[in-house]
């Protein structure tokens, strides 16, 4: 068990649900703290999951059914739990889908995320981590039905909707495939990503972060701490921080001023109602919501 892996998992989770928390901080540490330092997130959970992938699967053998269960139905369930109560919400005059119309699009975008993120917007990730796993079964298993879906969804769509985080993912899948081979030379491989990373943050340029983000990966893989199994937590998380901040937000702002206040008032409902979203799916034996989680 690699429980420096579920620190590393539930800490990008923690800073990818700070990229969804509402608030009018321009500047400064919090503005630093809630939109730069979260963009990490996204970005560490690409290159665990290409190491898990090589790492921790002892079985690749009907590997695209155990990711519909583990990812697709999982997405899916996450964005109709978002998508049922806004039509409802629609149908008496209340627009809280302010991003698509209700029409072909909000099953076409909204739910199968064709061409855009959907209605969980975090749940982009999980989309392009399915799709991912579907091109590697196509090109293991040379399935033509699979080669098909994944020419139309180029065609009709985006087949990612972020490439940066198949990189990442072959990322953490070469390190783990080599993994002796970089703990060798750990210490100049890390030093010349931040040298890399360094120079690419001086010209202002995005791709900084993915360097930064493959240092902080090394510097914590092997690092040895006793810790919980908590990758159902982290994965429930992921999928309902955001309607739930989207939702108690307009709430608290009717009531409270303070921006301080108004932060740390989402993040304690985001953790503390997936908490317990997560201990009434274990205990009404749900967890297909969670992939089995």
């Amino acid at each position: 068990m690699y429980y420096s892996i579920e620190i590393i998992r539930l800490t990008a989770v923690i800073l990818i649900t700070f990229t969804h928390i509402r608030h009018s901080f321009d500047s400064g540490f919090m503005y630093l703290f809630l939109e730069q330092i979260p963009l990490y997130g996204t970005l560490i959970l690409s290159i665990i999951s290409g190491f898990l992938y090589a790492e921790v699967t002892s079985s690749k053998s009907h590997l695209l059914k155990k990711k519909v269960r583990s990812l697709l139905i999982p997405f899916l369930i996450a964005n109709l739990v978002v998508l049922v109560p806004a039509y409802i919400l629609h149908e008496f005059g209340i627009e809280l889908l302010n991003r698509f119309a209700f029409d072909w699009a909000i099953v076409y975008d909204g739910l199968l995320s064709i061409s855009s993120a959907p209605v969980n917007p975090p749940t982009y990730f999980i989309r392009d981590i399915f799709v991912i796993f579907v091109m590697i079964e196509t090109i293991r298993s040379r399935n033509y039905f699979l080669f098909i879906g994944i020419l139309s969804l180029a065609f009709f769509g985006e087949l990612l909707l972020r490439y940066d985080i198949l990189i990442l993912f072959a990322t953490g899948f070469i390190y783990s495939r080599n993994g002796d081979l970089f703990r060798r030379f750990k210490v100049p491989i890390i030093f010349s990503f931040i040298v890399i990373g360094g120079m690419l943050f001086y010209f202002d340029s995005i791709f900084n972060r993915h360097f930064f983000s493959m240092v902080l990966f090394l510097l914590l893989i092997d690092w040895k701490v006793n810790f919980k199994n908590v990758g159902g937590y982290s994965y429930t998380l992921h999928l309902y921080h955001s309607p739930i901040i989207v939702v108690s937000y307009p709430l608290m702002l009717k009531y409270i001023e303070n921006p301080y206040l108004l932060v740390f008032l989402q993040v304690g409902a985001a953790y503390s109602l997936c908490y317990i979203g997560y201990q009434l799916i274990q205990k009404l034996n749900l967890r297909f919501m969670l992939g089995g989680r």
